[in-house]
């Protein structure tokens, strides 16, 4: 990994760890979101549907 993603990385894993616990994104998802945010591949309609279907299963549970 390169010196200037390092830094994206960390932060990504910092905010996956926080919406999880927070309920806010599936944790079987988690790793492949961390790399999507990580590469700024993440949309504003991905965040709203990663989250709203959070929601939905945390709601079922």
């Amino acid at each position: 990994m390169s010196d200037l993603l390092l830094p994206a990385a960390t932060l990504a894993a910092k905010i996956g760890n926080a919406i999880t616990e927070a309920g806010l994104m599936r944790a079987e998802r988690k790793s492949k979101l961390v790399a999507r945010i990580s590469s700024g591949q993440m949309s504003a309609a991905d965040w709203k549907t990663e989250i709203d279907l959070a929601v939905e299963k945390a709601e079922e549970a």
